[in-house]
């Protein structure tokens, strides 16, 4: 993403697009599914960031994953994510 085009957004803007309480979202940095410079309440959030925030959201709601399953849901994410970047092959499997 360009930083030039990027959003960004407040911790407490975060909060209200995501309807979460705010010891969720403190949490999601915890546990490293998010990272932030600096405090959590006062860092600047990308859209990247929110993106990351959103979709966990969205499997701690569709599949009541707790935080460490939540945190394992993501880390395994990322990686099919960076092998089907490494690999045409992987990509073309996941076009099916």
């Amino acid at each position: 993403m360009n930083p030039d085009t990027d959003i960004t957004l407040s911790f407490e803007q975060i909060l209200s697009a995501t309807g979460r309480s705010r010891e969720w979202l403190l949490e999601l940095v915890e546990e490293e599914i998010v990272s932030v410079g600096g405090a959590p309440e006062e860092a600047r959030y990308s859209g990247y960031q929110f993106a990351r925030i959103r979709r966990a959201h969205r499997i701690c709601r569709d599949f009541d994953a707790g935080m460490p399953a939540l945190a394992l849901i993501m880390r395994l994410l990322d990686e099919v994510e960076e092998l089907r970047k490494s690999s045409p092959v992987l990509s073309l499997i996941g076009e099916e």
